[in-house]
């Protein structure tokens, strides 16, 4: 690892990788600093919505085999409002109307976020650096000055620019807004990983709303044979609570039956894109995907690659004009912030309420 980069991108999801390969090419000496090694598991349906599914088509290429799970296709949305009423069917093929594009695929790509995360870094000329912790930030006289711990050893690093791509939880964020997090309500998530039975058809990603099932909402899909559900919770409530009372309607309502615990996680999502709190960024240090507040509702990966991609781009145009790489950026989310917008207030009409703020 150098002391020194023209860009450091924390994160190597599909924020940090699009920024990358914007980067590509450009002459910019550009690192992907990964605080785990790679690949690295993200708590994450793993489904590509169309519109994702499109852009890394176009943009890195066909999606590699060992990225790739079964059923390979995913048909759209099944939502369940409430235990009484029926499940609503929302197909990734009706729903590609809204953006008014002809060239969406009409299905979703059921993927490994491991491999996937890994390929789409890889596509781009920047050095990607796993087990390398981001710690703190100072702003030298001429360049930002990070605090690193790679592979145990503590350590400075120089750069021009700053990308944090690091996640809803983003310690870039943290560190350069230090008050920012302040007034954000928090939504813990809880999965496990099951082998067994469960009579719900695969090839779509289920969505429960009822209240006595989540403080968020719960979902159920499936990977290579492996059932995977989750719920969450608002903020003080409990998301293991909450699961309980998922896996105990799943047996008695949708035939669970449980033969392995294969694994179990949990993530911290946060309400910034539901009550359009961005992050943007300033001067130097760009803020991209969910470090940013960017979620189309729930779904994360279509906004993670196209705002990546701007901040890549803002990057080059900040160096080619002497302008500030935020006169770029700003704008060039604008359009993402209201899809943003649009799906949420779409979720909104379908539930009858935010279920990241549950009014």
């Amino acid at each position: 690892m150098s002391d020194e980069y023209d860009v450091v991108i924390v994160g190597a999801g599909p924020a940090g990788a699009a920024a990358a390969k914007a980067l590509s090419g450009s002459g910019l000496k550009t690192a992907i600093l990964e605080k785990q090694p790679l690949p690295r598991y993200k708590m994450c349906s793993g489904i590509l919505f169309p519109a994702a599914l499109k852009f890394i088509n176009d943009v890195f290429g066909d999606v590699p085999p060992e990225a790739r799970c079964e059923p390979q296709e995913v048909r759209g949305l099944r939502g369940l409002l409430s235990l009484e009423n029926p499940p609503i069917d929302l197909p990734f093929s009706a729903m590609n109307a809204i953006w008014e594009d002809p060239d969406l695929p009409q299905n979703g790509l059921n993927i490994r976020r491991p491999e996937l995360d890994l390929w789409l870094c890889q596509q781009s000329d920047a050095f990607v650096i796993d087990n390398c912790v981001f710690i703190d930030l100072q702003h030298g006289d001429k360049k930002l000055v990070l605090k690193v711990k790679h592979a145990g050893e503590e350590r400075e690093i120089e750069t021009q620019f700053l990308v944090g791509a690091d996640g809803p939880n983003s310690r870039v964020r943290k560190t350069a807004f230090s008050g920012f997090d302040r007034g954000l309500r928090l939504i813990p998530n809880y999965e496990e990983w099951y082998r067994g039975d469960i009579a719900l058809e695969p090839g779509w990603l289920y969505l429960f709303f009822d209240r006595s099932l989540s403080g968020f909402m719960a979902t159920i899909f499936h990977k290579d044979g492996v059932i995977t559900a989750v719920t969450g919770a608002a903020k003080g409530e409990s998301a293991k609570g909450y699961f309980q009372a998922f896996r105990d309607h799943l047996e008695r309502g949708h035939g669970l039956r449980v033969k392995e615990t294969v694994s179990k996680h949990g993530i911290v999502l946060n309400d910034m894109s539901a009550t359009e709190k961005y992050c943007l960024g300033e001067g130097k240090i760009l803020l991209t995907g969910e470090a940013a507040g960017f979620l189309r509702s729930a779904e994360g990966i279509t906004p993670a690659l196209v705002t990546g991609m701007a901040a890549g781009e803002a990057i080059l145009k900040s160096v080619e004009s002497g302008r500030p790489a935020m006169d770029f950026y700003t704008p060039a989310t604008a359009t993402e912030t209201e899809r943003c917008r649009m799906v949420h207030k779409l979720n909104e009409d379908v539930a009858g309420f935010n279920m990241f703020t549950r009014e």
